[in-house]
């Protein structure tokens, strides 16, 4: 019988030094106010001011994307790889370029397990005959400071096996393997990447019985167009490009959770840590090795009036590999958002709410800086933040808009969008292009980067936009070079070879900012959430109904109309500010009110399953860790009822809903408060 060598990626347990950029503008009222008579009418009238419009037009204007450019090619021209000097290089460039635009900028350490394969020995999976005979051996092609293709946090080990293909190892792959009499127990699987979070893969492979996995990416899905046309001609996946990423389904540093990674932290034990971590070897290859073995078988910008209310943009600088388009396609829109706002603020214009801009070190290990930051600072940030907004892979396409949201935040993104022009000039701005595309749709916040902690976490409303898809010949988010040496310049440059995709985001994201962190009543879209909160109870009541009953039925549409009512009641008090009361104080009362209502669907234990998500409308799938589902709480427990269906499913369904019904409540109450 033929069996499968596994040399798998041999992984050290590292303390690593990592830089975590905070960019802050501060505003007007950062500073020393001596109180005359005679200024008191000059400063209500400040203190009243709504956000200045006049402004947007000049942050269109000072976009240059001569300086996106630069940009891109500087931070492109080697590996970013967290924890490597050159990814300290290149956390070294965002801070000068805070700092040379008039930004005051923070370099923030950690000491954080990360995981390496060993550079002595390449990873690869062989066949190997019965006699003993190597028939084959997988190869990676890595050049200079490139990593070879690796899995972050797979177990070191050989094993040995059966080779069984299971498609996406979705839990509904090796359901139906089992149907079909397929026992992987004892084997080496191999799978496919996309359709869910590789992490979720090796998990499945695991309760399965497999004893290694591996991943490749399929030309079916990565080369469409055919194997002739790929890189460097197209933008597809050519036969010898792999995939990297981490595997890992707890989020931030592996041996401080949930608590920051400094010098006093208790740091878990060896046992502890190896708990956390997947069970199984795990390694990624190029489809045309996996072919050969089928055969065989954050900167700180001060505000004026709130300049304790943050409004966060943020994205990774660390990549597998180079990262032209994940991260950095998102780091140079960040950064050239950052260098406008600076030069606003040498103009003298300062917004009403402080703005922070973050540069995120080791996302591609676990999201691990944001983590670390969020639990350092988890308690200011509960009550201060306003809302993050995610640039991640800014540009991985050039067809349309992608939008990931809370609803509280989508009308922010909407107004942004209809001011920008459409960069394809056939509609009158980027939304009227997006809203009459065939791809249009708003999607419910998922996992996948970095607003994980601060949404999942701590409830601070989040949205995750992007310029996505190839027109016509690619249908996914992620590119088909997604973490293969060959996401570099040139492919950014066959994406968006005007950089007008990069400044049509730039400008988008800088008036969502602009409007955030400058109107006087911060801008959240009320309505939309009562929608979100109807249509997701419908859900709810069609999938469990049965299991709850009439009575819990009833408390659910009470719980939903006292939210309605309430909503509607505080959007009548904001029309009324609008119009003419000239209280700072009571614009003040208002915002606090908007601020909290997120934190009101936090459930302190955390959801079933995950403890350390909280948020039980806007937490990860637990069935597909890049996902966004209604009520993710109910996930784990719907694997159990379509296991078992038993009592104490029911039970647990019981507990959740009444918790959910709950948190409407105190939503309701928030918002009357």
């Amino acid at each position: 019988m033929t069996s499968r060598e596994y040399k798998k990626v041999i992984w050290t347990a590292l303390l690593i030094l990592l830089a975590f950029i905070i960019g802050v503008l501060i505003g007007y009222f950062s500073r020393t106010i001596v109180f005359q008579p005679d200024s008191r009418t000059k400063l209500l009238d400040k203190l009243n001011r709504d956000g200045d419009n006049s402004i947007t037009q000049k942050l269109f204007d000072t976009i240059d994307t001569g300086q996106i450019d630069s940009n891109l090619r500087i931070l492109t021209g080697k590996p970013r790889l967290a924890g490597t000097e050159n990814n300290r290089e290149s956390g070294d460039f965002v801070h000068r370029q805070f700092l040379q635009y008039g930004l005051q900028s923070e370099i923030i350490e950690y000491n954080v397990t990360l995981s390496y394969p060993d550079k002595t020995a390449d990873n690869y999976v062989s066949v190997i005959e019965e006699d003993g005979t190597v028939t084959f051996k997988t190869v990676a092609i890595v050049e200079g400071d490139e990593v070879q293709p690796f899995n972050a946090f797979s177990p070191s080990g050989n094993v040995m096996g059966n080779l069984v293909f299971v498609n996406y190892a979705r839990e509904t792959d090796f359901h139906k393997l089992k149907d079909m009499n397929i026992n992987v127990s004892g084997t080496i699987v191999i799978a496919k990447y996309g359709k869910g979070f590789r992490g979720n893969k090796v998990n499945n492979a695991y309760e399965a019985g497999a004893v290694g996995i591996i991943l490749y990416s399929d030309p079916g899905d990565y080369a469409p167009s055919g194997t002739n046309a790929t890189y460097p001609d197209t933008v597809f996946l050519p036969k010898d490009g792999a995939q990297r990423g981490n595997i890992v389904l707890n989020k931030g540093d592996q041996s401080t959770p949930g608590y920051p990674a400094n010098e006093y932290s208790y740091r878990l034990r060896e046992h502890e840590l190896n708990a956390r971590l997947p069970k199984i070897p795990c390694l990624p290859i190029s489809y045309s090795n996996a072919y050969n073995l089928l055969r065989y078988k954050c900167l700180l910008f001060n505000g004026v009036n709130d300049k304790n209310r943050y409004v966060m943009v943020g994205n990774h600088r660390d990549a597998w590999v180079y990262g032209s388009i994940d991260p950095i396609s998102g780091t140079i829109v960040m950064v050239e958002t950052a260098r406008v706002f600076g030069q606003l603020l040498k103009d003298g214009w300062r917004p009403r709410r402080s703005v922070l801009f973050c540069s995120w070190d080791a996302e591609e290990f676990g999201l691990v800086g944001s983590f670390e930051w969020v639990e350092d600072n988890s308690k200011w940030l509960s009550s201060q933040a306003v809302a993050y907004i995610n640039v991640d892979s800014a540009v991985s396409g050039n067809d349309t808009i992608h939008l990931k949201t809370v609803p509280l935040l989508q009308k922010v993104f909407e107004d942004a969008a209809n001011k920008v022009p459409d960069p394809y000039g056939k509609y009158n701005s980027a939304y009227e292009a997006w809203r009459n595309h065939p791809r249009f749709r708003v999607y419910k916040m998922g996992g996948g980067s970095d607003h994980v902690p601060f949404l999942a976490g701590l409830g601070i409303p989040s949205m995750y936009p992007k310029y996505s898809y190839l027109k016509d010949i690619w249908n996914s988010t992620s590119t088909p070079l997604y973490h293969s040496r060959y996401e570099n310049y040139h492919a950014f440059k066959m994406i968006d070879p005007e950089l007008k995709f990069a400044k049509t985001m730039t400008s988008i994201i800088s008036e969502s900012i602009r409007n955030l962190a400058d109107s006087r009543i911060i801008p959240f879209d009320i309505d939309r959430y009562t929608e979100y909160i109807s249509n997701g109870v419908e859900e709810l009541l069609n999938h469990y109904g049965q299991v709850v009953g009439p009575k819990m039925e009833e408390w659910i549409h009470r719980s939903v109309n006292a939210f309605h009512e309430s909503a509607a009641r505080l959007k009548s008090i904001i029309a009324a500010i609008h119009n003419d009361n000239d209280d700072p104080l009571y614009a003040r009362q208002i915002n606090d009110k908007l601020l909290w209502l997120e934190r009101s669907f936090l459930l302190d234990e955390g959801l079933p399953g995950n403890s350390m998500y909280k948020h039980l409308l806007h937490s990860p799938d637990t069935a597909n860790y890049y996902g966004g589902v209604s009520f993710p709480g109910l996930g784990g427990i719907t694997q159990c009822m379509d296991i078992q269906n038993t009592t104490e499913c029911h039970v647990e369904i019981h507990k959740h809903v009444a918790k959910i019904i709950q948190r409407i409540f105190d939503a309701a109450k928030t918002l009357d408060s």
